[in-house]
Order: C-alpha cells, then structure tokens, then sequence
C-alpha cells in the first residue's frame, strides 16, 4: 500500500468516524424531542409545550434532510450543534420544567456533543454562543421562580410547574439518555484514539526497519551492520564473517541493462535471506555495490564453509527466465572472528580473502 493510498484510507476512516458521530448526536437529539413530547402529553403541561417540543424535532428532521438526503455532512453538522444548544435545548428547557427538571444534564450533553461534531473555530464559536444561551436560561428561570409577580414571570408564564414525582421521573429519564449518550461517544472517541495509537505504532515500527534495511534488497544495510558487529562479543569463534562479490557483475548490467542487474542483486539478497537465521544471531548484509557480508554461527570451521557454499551454489544454480544463457556466481572470502582482536581486522582480512578468490579464477570460496 503506497502512501497516498494510506492517506486515502486515512481520511476516509475518519470521515466514516465523524459520521458515526454525527449519527449518534441526531438520534439522541431525536430521542430528547421524542421524551420530552411524551412527558408533556402526560404531565398535561400544555399546548405551548407540544408545539415546542415539535420544533425541536423539526429542526432536527431538518439536519437530517440536510445531511442524508441533500448530501451537504458539513454543513447540518453546523446546524446540528447550533439547532440542538440554540433552539432545541432552549425551547425544550422552558416547555418541560426548566431547572427543576433534567434540562441541565441536556445542557451539558450539547455542549459536550460540540467536541466531536465541530472542529477548530466553529466549535469555539459555537461552544461560546451555547453556554451563553444556557446561562440566560438558568438565569431567567430562577428569576421566574424568585420572582413569580415581576415582569419575567408574566412573559414566562406558559413554564410548566412539574410534580415532585415528575420531576424524579424526568431526571432518572435525562440520567439515563445522557449517560447512555456520553458512553456511547466516549467509546467511539477511545476506539478511535486506540485504533490511532496502533496506526501509529506501527508506522515507527515500519519507519525503524526502513532504516535498517537497504531500499533495493531488504537486507541490513551498512549502518546497522556495524552496528551488529559492535555488539558482536571480540574473539568469539562461533561467528564467522563472510564478504562476497557477485562476479562480472558490471558485464551483467552491460549486458543485460540496469533493471535486471537488480533483479540479480534481489535474488540474491532472498538467498540470503532465506538462509541466514537472523533469530539465531546471524546477519546479512548489503555492503555496498554488488558486495553482500554474511555474518552466521557455526561450532566448527567446516560447517561454517558448508553453509556458505549452499548459498553460493544456490546462487550459481539460478535459472534466468529469458537469459538461459547466463550463468551468476560470487567469490567469498571468510574469517573466523575467534582468529581476529576485532571486527574492523574481521573485515579487513575477509576482504583480502575475497580477493584471493577473484585471483584464484572466481565461483569461490576463500578462508
């Protein structure tokens, strides 16, 4: 998957996760109207109430219209968050029992839809404009209720009075809608962090073994192999190091062109690969060009040569599709590393081996 791919997939999951949000956000909304219809009809509140309570729902069935039907998801998230904190929660505040009801809990669950719904200055804005509407409406209905007789009462007076059973209805009722509401969006949000987290883990997982890894073959490169070698204990004579060079390679990118020398260097490189047991502490390498450095574990010298001569003849073995004409080989030169005081000399002396094995006609193995 290229990265632009990945981005796609990217913007698209997020969008499908704004929109799970934006779901969940209308279906209380529509759940808040629906209740508060119910409980006006049976507490008898009033005709006032009902048509607020329809209100609210019809500016909800708007968002939805705007949403769904027209296809404009920006713009009824908009409307969304100023519908339900500037039109439904006011209308449906003052038309089911105010303060003394479970309004407040609605308050805070439409400021609190804000955060996933909007982004950037739009939700400040709005977050502004929300809790101001909120605070003049506890405002005015503790004014109503301190002041029965003055002017705010007079103009207020369609806000119903509810019993003490309907209040403790009402607010185990908002108790559960907007707890269910919170838990629901809560869990999309952590589902969305978690999902994040490990998206993101796992690209500087990627992004760490890109750097360790030669772009062309997939194998170590040459910074994490001396990197391998540093912490390789000095002197041990279980590791033997190993430097090969394809040979006649540059005939073969003369030849054959570029683009097949480096499917010869990958076909390699997967030899290698498949050889080498980087779980038991061993290593393969791009060193640089054509040349590739083994570093593999062996109790004895002998089996220590037979595991390269396998590679090296698997290697001279391969059949070219399209070429049958052309053979592969390289020429090794190995080292004991319990033989040399360090890694630079293990080097040094598997290179001269190497060339002894060019002088000495190629195909070979030197230690």
């Amino acid at each position: 998957m290229n990265k632009r791919t990945r981005l796609t997939q990217a913007i698209k999951e997020q969008k499908t996760l704004e929109d799970r949000f934006f779901a969940v956000v209308v279906l209380v909304g529509l759940t808040i109207v629906t209740v508060s219809e119910i409980v006006t009809f049976i507490e008898d509140i009033g005709y006032i109430a009902n048509i607020g309570t329809a209100i609210g729902a019809l500016m909800l069935l708007i968002v939805v219209y705007e949403a769904y039907i027209r296809k404009r998801m920006e713009a009824a998230r908009v409307m969304l968050c100023y519908a339900f904190n500037c039109v439904v929660i006011p209308i449906t505040f003052f038309c089911c029992g105010g303060i003394n009801s479970g309004m407040p809990l609605y308050m805070l669950a439409g400021i609190f839809t804000l955060v996933p719904v909007l982004k950037g200055r739009q939700r400040i804005i709005c977050l502004l404009i929300s809790f101001t509407m909120d605070i003049v409406c506890i405002g005015l209905a503790y004014y109503v209720v301190q002041n029965p007789d003055g002017f705010v009462a007079s103009q207020l007076s369609f806000m119903p009075t509810l019993s003490e059973k309907s209040r403790y209805m009402d607010v185990v009722s908002s108790l559960l809608l907007i707890s269910l509401f919170i838990i629901i969006t809560t869990a999309l949000i952590m589902d969305a962090y978690q999902k994040e987290r490990a998206s993101r883990e796992e690209l500087l997982l990627k992004l760490d073994d890109l750097s360790k890894r030669d772009a062309l073959t997939g194998l170590y490169n040459r910074r994490e192999l001396f990197l391998f070698l540093e912490k390789m204990p000095a002197g041990d004579a279980q590791y033997y190091l190993c430097m090969t060079d394809i040979d006649h390679f540059k005939n073969v990118n003369d030849t054959y062109g570029h683009v097949f020398g480096d499917v010869v260097l990958r076909t390699l490189a997967g030899i290698l690969n498949e050889e080498v047991r980087s779980d038991a502490g061993e290593l393969a390498a791009r060193y640089g060009g054509e040349e590739f450095l083994i570093v593999v574990k062996a109790e004895t010298k002998a089996q220590a040569i037979e595991r390269v001569e396998r590679i090296r003849q698997r290697f001279s073995g391969t059949k070219w599709e399209g070429h049958d004409e052309l053979v592969t080989s390289f020429s090794g030169g190995m080292v004991c590393c319990g033989d040399v005081p360090n890694y630079t000399e293990a080097i040094s002396r598997a290179d001269k081996n190497l060339y002894k094995a060019k002088e000495n006609g190629r195909n070979r193995l030197e230690i």
